[in-house]
């Protein structure tokens, strides 16, 4: 029973030592490398056996006729034993993936080169082998022998080969030179250089196409400050034939080359790219162009004429805006809010409409062709001089264009938005503006609060698409070179407060529809060339606080409607050509403070009784006109008034010395006034006067804050009251070139603040007060031109010494008169 047993177990071994030398020799033949013990106990493992100790020994007495490539017997129970110690020693040793050439395991040598001694006490001699197992052992050995070389052929070239464990699946990875190992890192970072280097090579590429075949793209406004001429070209936005060009260059395919080198050939490939590239972007931009055009169209913001012509700013505007705008805005996919749009895609659309009118008027202005391209295209006013030289670029450069059209926005120097990011105001006041507001300003911004473009050189006429800006509160022309008429579209701003268009060259009449501008506030149009009447209907103005219409060439007279102002506070038409009488409707402005008339030589009649119920005045000015009649007492009421105008500014002897340097004082004084002086100062002076008549009136007493009082000029007569005390605050008084006659009252001389004293060219006579000695603040004395007698008062003369007095004058008197210390005698 133990003997069968004994025989089935090492016929059980010799099986697995028979399968452990095939799969040594099929890893061999193989080129893998020979694993250790260890890993065939694992195997063995999950072959659900157990894996025999590496050295065996062959039972001689085993009745199997399989023939056994070991050599000798052993018919001890003990014989199969273990060397796992060993092994264990030499598991490290054993892998084949080194890269040194490493020695075999030393059984498995053994056992390929015959030596079949397995333990220390039995030997075997390769002669007693049969055939079978010698040519076993010789084929076992071959194979071996061609591993070896394989690995120190392998290890001789200087590969390596690496083997790793994921589990029980072993991966192998391909083989690579020793010194690509070694600088990996610099291959690497050499590698990512040049793929950084090729990428911005093909976006420059890539950006430089995007432009048209030809194409003279404007510059960025902001980055360049205005174009000068030099924007688009014709045919610069010429689609069809920049595609022709570019579908012909994509023709030439690169089998057309196939006998050129292959340098000609990668060459016609990359310029077969980048054609078809241009070409795209061509047509992509031609479609923009073409989708922002009809809308711009279908809105009205420009003429269809001025799309279409290449050397037009709405045209350059366009271009830039699909081009060369950072924003790169586009219209949304619907047109109109009953469409569908939503508010946010409105205001996408909006933005798109302001952008552009904002683009067109900086070629309007900036572009010196255009500026220069006379009243056609919108030159500048060039005044009455023909011959006047062309502008240059430097000329037209604007003073301020901060941020003007960059992505950060429209411009920073001079827009707000509202809260809905409309444009709410646009201000380029003073900023050297030249050329023409296009219509695109007018239609654009639809949302505009306030428009102010004041102290520029803008010329042409004020366009009729202004009634486009029916939220428009503010509007400030004032100061450039505007021409034209005031259009009627004037009257569809309903909501405006104010408007200034003054210091123009607007001519026409003023429109009916002006009435319609029921919440004005102010109206500025002085020193225009204005012509015709004043429109009754400008008394449906009733929320209006100061209508300036002075330094026209209005005629007519003035509207009685214009009573119906009961909020005026300062209204100014003097310098114009009106005619006829005053109206008494005047009176009922009691809230008036300020009233202009004068230069009027048209203006005849009295004085109304009724200016004195305009218990707020303060100023007054009705001097060259042709009234008549007395000097109304009702004025002595105004004891607000501080200035009253009744007479010339100059007498007819002004050219003398002694005379001029008093008028000099009071231009000074004045400075204001100004514009109301003498023919080489205001073109509307006229030499005419007032012819009022009577005597200053004692009510007048009562103006106790009046500063200035001009009589000059007329024919008033009498005696200077004694109530004159009462206008305590006088500094200027000028009763020169009348009629007045008597003594000069000795009350004068409690008007202490008195600078300015002009009575010459009067019938006054007696002596001179020496009161007038008081007048400490005196800087000037006209006395010449009277019936004077006796000699010039010594405390007069100390005003000359002690004090201010500068000029004093006393010619023309009686003979017997005597003044030691007058300036002219």
């Amino acid at each position: 029973m133990l003997d069968s047993f004994e025989k089935e177990s090492r016929l059980h071994e010799r099986r697995l030592a028979r399968q452990r030398q095939m799969r040594l020799m099929e890893e061999a033949a193989s080129g893998l490398p020979l694993r250790d013990d260890d890993d065939r106990d694992d195997e063995a493992d999950e072959m659900e056996y157990e894996m025999p100790p590496p050295n065996f020994v062959e039972d001689v007495d085993s009745e199997d006729d399989v023939p056994s490539m070991y050599s000798g017997t052993n018919n001890n129970n003990n014989n199969i034993t273990s060397n796992a110690g060993d092994d264990d020693d030499n598991t490290n040793d054993n892998l084949w993936s080194s890269s040194t050439n490493k020695a075999l395991d030393d059984s498995k040598l053994k056992f390929v080169m015959g030596d079949t001694a397995t333990n220390h006490d039995e030997t075997a001699s390769y002669s007693s082998w049969t055939e079978r197992q010698r040519r076993e052992h010789d084929e076992s050995r071959r194979l071996i022998m061609l591993a070896s070389r394989r690995v120190s052929s392998s290890a001789g070239r200087g590969t390596l080969e690496m083997e790793f464990r994921d589990g029980e699946q072993r991966r192998r990875y391909n083989r690579c030179p020793v010194w690509v190992m070694l600088h990996r890192k610099f291959i690497c970072s050499f590698c990512l250089i040049a793929s950084l280097v090729v990428m911005g090579a093909l976006i420059a590429q890539t950006r430089k196409n995007s432009y048209y075949d030809g194409a003279d793209w404007p510059a960025n406004p902001a980055a360049e400050g205005g174009s000068g001429g030099n924007g688009i070209t014709g045919g610069s936005y010429a689609v069809d034939e920049s595609m022709e060009h570019s579908t012909s260059e994509s023709t030439h395919s690169p089998q057309d080359s196939t006998d050129s080198n292959n340098v000609d050939s990668n060459s016609n490939i990359n310029n077969n790219d980048n054609s078809n590239g241009n070409n795209d972007n061509n047509e992509t931009d031609a479609i923009k162009f073409e989708r922002i055009k009809d809308r711009l169209l279908e809105h009205q913001i420009s003429h269809a004429s001025a799309l279409e012509d290449p050397a037009s700013p709405q045209y350059k505007a366009l271009q830039w805006l699909v081009r060369d705008d950072p924003r790169q805005l586009d219209v949304p996919s619907v047109d109109d809010v009953e469409a569908g749009l939503t508010g946010e895609q409105v205001d996408d659309e909006e933005a798109l409409f302001q952008r552009y009118a904002l683009a067109v008027f900086w070629f309007q202005t900036t572009d010196a062709e255009i500026v220069n391209g006379g009243d056609g295209r919108g030159g500048p006013f060039r005044g009455d001089d023909e011959g006047e030289k062309e502008l240059t670029l430097q000329e037209i450069r604007w003073r301020e264009s901060t941020n003007w059209m960059t992505e950060k926005g429209f411009c920073l120097c001079g827009l707000r938005y509202d809260d809905d990011f409309y444009v709410a105001i646009l201000n380029l006041t003073d900023n050297n503006i030249h050329g023409v507001v296009p219509r695109e300003v007018y239609m654009a911004f639809t949302k505009m609060k306030a428009l102010d473009i004041s102290l520029n050189e803008l010329g042409g006429s004020i366009r009729r698409e202004i009634g486009a800006l029916t939220d428009l509160q503010d509007l400030y022309l004032q100061s450039n070179q505007f021409t034209g008429a005031i259009p009627t579209t004037i009257g569809e701003l309903v909501n405006l407060y104010n408007v200034n268009i003054s210091d123009n060259n607007i001519g026409g009449t003023l429109p009916t529809q002006i009435g319609m501008l029921s919440k004005l506030r102010d109206a500025s149009m002085f020193k225009n060339r204005i012509e015709g009447k004043i429109p009754v209907e400008i008394g449906y103005m009733t929320e209006l606080l100061a209508l300036y219409l002075d330094s026209n060439r209005l005629t007519g007279q003035i509207p009685t409607s214009i009573g119906q102002l009961t909020s005026l506070l300062d209204l100014r038409l003097r310098a114009n050509k009106l005619t006829g009488t005053l109206p008494t409707e005047l009176g009922v402005l009691t809230n008036l403070e300020t009233l202009y008339l004068d230069t009027n030589s048209g203006i005849t009649g009295k004085i109304p009784t009724e200016l004195g119920n305009l218990a707020k005045a303060t100023e007054i000015q009705l001097y060259q006109n042709n009234l008549t009649g007395p000097l109304p007492s009702e004025l002595g009421l105004l004891n607000g008034l501080i200035f009253l105008y009744l007479g010339q500014f100059w007498v007819s002897t002004l050219s003398s010395p002694t005379l001029a340097f008093g008028f000099v004082e009071l231009i000074v004084f004045l400075g204001s006034s100004f514009a109301m002086l003498p023919p080489n100062i205001n073109d509307n002076f006229s030499p005419d006067s007032n012819e009022l008549t009577g005597s200053i009136p004692e009510e007048w007493g009562g103006m106790r804050n009046l500063e200035q009082l001009f009589l000059s000029g007329n024919n008033l007569r009498g005696k200077i009251p004694e109530t004159i005390r009462g206008m305590e605050a006088l500094q200027y008084f000028r009763a020169s070139d009348n009629q007045f006659s008597g003594t000069i009252p000795t009350d004068m001389g409690k008007m202490l603040k008195m600078e300015f004293l002009y009575m010459e060219e009067n019938d006054f006579d007696g002596v001179i007060p020496s009161e007038l000695g008081e007048l400490h603040k005196l800087q000037l004395l006209h006395l010449d031109g009277n019936n004077f007698s006796g000699q010039m008062p010594s405390e007069i003369c100390r005003l000359k010494t002690n004090f201010f007095l500068v000029h004093l004058s006393a010619a023309n008197n009686d003979e017997g008169f005597s003044c030691a210390c007058c300036t002219n005698q």
